[in-house]
C-alpha cells in the first residue's frame, strides 16, 4: 500500500493506493467538538440526508441510482470518538476497470448530492420526510431498554462519568428530540457543512492526480481548517470508586465495570494496554472468560474492551441472576493479580497472537484500513505495520506497569428480576 496526503485547502485528501481490491472506497469524515445537545440533531440529520436529495426526490430514486452505478453503496455513520462527534459518509463502488469509464465520477456526484443538495423548502426540511424520521427515531429511542446489555452499558457510562463526554448517549436523547424542528435542523445542517473539520479518504487502485482533480471539481467545501483539538478525554483522578445497581425485568444480571487509566504515556496507551486487555478479557483465552465463565459458571458472556481516548477499560458481562457480587469479587482478584505481576510468558505470547490476528483482520476490510489511517491523522498513532512490529517487542514488565495504573471507577449492575 502507498499512502499519499494532499492539502486541498478546506480539507485534507488521503489516498491509499492498493491493487488488493476491485472496488474504490471513499470515506468523508466530518467532526466537531462533542456537545451533548448536538448528538440527537446529528443522528436525526444523518437519517434524513439518506432519504432523498434535490436530484433524487425519494428513497426509491436514490436506491435505483445506486443500482445503476453497478450497485454502489452509500451509508452514514455517527459516533462520539473521544472529545469529538464524528460523522462519516461512505461510498463503495467498483473500479471503472470492471464497469465503464465515468462510473466512479458519477458515484462521487451521487455522494456529493447527498451531502450538499438536501431537499429544502423555505429554509427547512420537508414536512413528510421530517415526520417520517421523527417517528422512526422516537421509536428507536423508546426501545433502548429492550436490549438489556446495551442499555446497561449506556447506564454504566452515565453513572461513571456524569459530567464528562464519556457519559453521553451516542444514540441521543428523547428530550432533545422533542426540541428539534425542521427549521432548526436545517440551521444545524448549515453549521455542520460549513464549520465541521473534514478529512477525505480514498482507497483503491487509483491515480492520485485524477482523484485530486475529481474532488476539486465535484465537492465544493468551504470551511476553514481549525487548530487541532486533542481527542483524548482527561479523567477526574479524584473520582471515588462506587457501586450502582438498578433493577429491571430480565432473566440475568448485566454487569458493567469501568476502569480508569491514569497517567499513561502514548506508548503505553497504544501498545502494552492492548496486550493487557487481551489478557484480561480479549477472547476465549482471557482471564475473565476462563475464571468467571468457565471455572465458576457465573457468566453467559464476559469480556473487556479498551476505550483508549476515554482513558477507560470497560468490562461487560451477562451474569447469572443474583451472582454479580461473586463475579465482581473474582474480577477484583484478577485485576490485583495482574497489577502484582502475575502474567506468564504464555499469557503474553497468546495476547500478541490475539493482537496480530486482529491486525490481519484489518487488512481484509477496506473500511478498517481507512479507519486505521484516520487514527494516524487524528491521533498521530503509528501505521498498521509499525504497530505490528512494536507490539511484538512489548515486554511483560511494560504490561504489568500499565496494570498498576488501573483503578475501578464504577461497578454498575442492572439486576434481572421477575
Amino acid at each position: 500500500m502507498k499512502y499519499i496526503k494532499k492539502d486541498q485547502g478546506a480539507y485534507n485528501l488521503h489516498i491509499i493506493k492498493t491493487d488488493l481490491y476491485k472496488t474504490i472506497t471513499v470515506k468523508i469524515y466530518f467532526r466537531e467538538e462533542a456537545c451533548k445537545e448536538n448528538i440527537t440533531k446529528r443522528n436525526f440529520l444523518s437519517r434524513i440526508m439518506l432519504l432523498s436529495t434535490n436530484d433524487y426526490k425519494t428513497k426509491v430514486d436514490l436506491t435505483k441510482k445506486e443500482q445503476d452505478l453497478y450497485a454502489a453503496r452509500v451509508s452514514i455513520t455517527n459516533r462520539r470518538i473521544g472529545n469529538f462527534l464524528d460523522t462519516s459518509f461512505s461510498l463503495n463502488v467498483l473500479n471503472d476497470k470492471y464497469t465503464e469509464d465515468g462510473n466512479f465520477k458519477e458515484s462521487l456526484k451521487l455522494l456529493n448530492s447527498i451531502i450538499f443538495n438536501p431537499r429544502i423548502e423555505n429554509n427547512a426540511f420537508l414536512d413528510k420526510e421530517f415526520n417520517t424520521v421523527y417517528e422512526e427515531y422516537k421509536a428507536d429511542l423508546n426501545s433502548i431498554v429492550e436490549d438489556k446489555m446495551s442499555y446497561a452499558l449506556i447506564r454504566g457510562l452515565e453513572v461513571s462519568c456524569p459530567s464528562s463526554v464519556t457519559g453521553f448517549r451516542a444514540i441521543g436523547y428523547s428530550s432533545d428530540l422533542e426540541k428539534i424542528t425542521k427549521e432548526n435542523l436545517y440551521d444545524y445542517y448549515k453549521n455542520f457543512i460549513n464549520h465541521n473539520s473534514v478529512d477525505i479518504f480514498v482507497l483503491g487502485n487509483v491515480d492520485e492526480d485524477i482523484i485530486s482533480g475529481l474532488f476539486r471539481e465535484i465537492f465544493k467545501f468551504d470551511v476553514f481548517k481549525k487548530p487541532p483539538v486533542s481527542a483524548l478525554v482527561q479523567i477526574d483522578k479524584k473520582i471515588k470508586s462506587k457501586v450502582v445497581s438498578e433493577k429491571i425485568k430480565a432473566e440475568q444480571d448485566n454487569l458493567v465495570i469501568t476502569l480508569n487509566l491514569t497517567n499513561l504515556t502514548d506508548y503505553e496507551r497504544n501498545y502494552p494496554l492492548s496486550l493487557l486487555n487481551a489478557i484480561l478479557g480479549g477472547g476465549t483465552e482471557s482471564l475473565l472468560f476462563k475464571e468467571v465463565r468457565e471455572n465458576n459458571s457465573l457468566a453467559y458472556t464476559i469480556s473487556s474492551i479498551t476505550n483508549k481516548l476515554d482513558n477507560l477499560i470497560i468490562i461487560r458481562g451477562g451474569i447469572t441472576s443474583g451472582k454479580s457480587k461473586d463475579a465482581v469479587e473474582i474480577i477484583k482478584k484478577i485485576l490485583k493479580s495482574l497489577a502484582s505481576g502475575k502474567i506468564s510468558d504464555e499469557m503474553l505470547y497468546k495476547a500478541k497472537e490475539f493482537y496480530t490476528s486482529a491486525i490481519d483482520d484489518i487488512v481484509e476490510s477496506t473500511f478498517q484500513i481507512i479507519e486505521s489511517y484516520y487514527m494516524v491523522e487524528l491521533l498521530g498513532v503509528d501505521d498498521i505495520e509499525t504497530k505490528r512490529k512494536k507490539m511484538l517487542k512489548v515486554t511483560k514488565e511494560e504490561v504489568v506497569r500499565v496494570a498498576s495504573k488501573i483503578k475501578i471507577n464504577t461497578i454498575y449492575v442492572l439486576e434481572g428480576s421477575e
